[in-house]
């Protein structure tokens, strides 16, 4: 079984990578400035305007 793996990006080189654990270090600049990725992807956009539309059709 895979494990859950996290977007994370680099505050000084806005690195965007997927690890299990947060590391300390960006792994391609060598800097402690890494946060969780909290911005979505093309596919959760896609979901949420898709839901959206759904909702404005049920209530026309």
């Amino acid at each position: 079984m895979s494990e859950l793996k996290l977007r994370y990006r680099c505050n000084s080189c806005n690195w965007k990578f997927t690890r299990n654990m947060q590391p300390r270090l960006c792994p391609y600049c060598g800097k402690a400035a890494v946060d969780l990725d909290k911005a979505q992807g093309a596919q959760e956009l896609l979901r949420e305007i898709e839901d959206a539309e759904q909702s404005f059709q049920a209530r026309a």
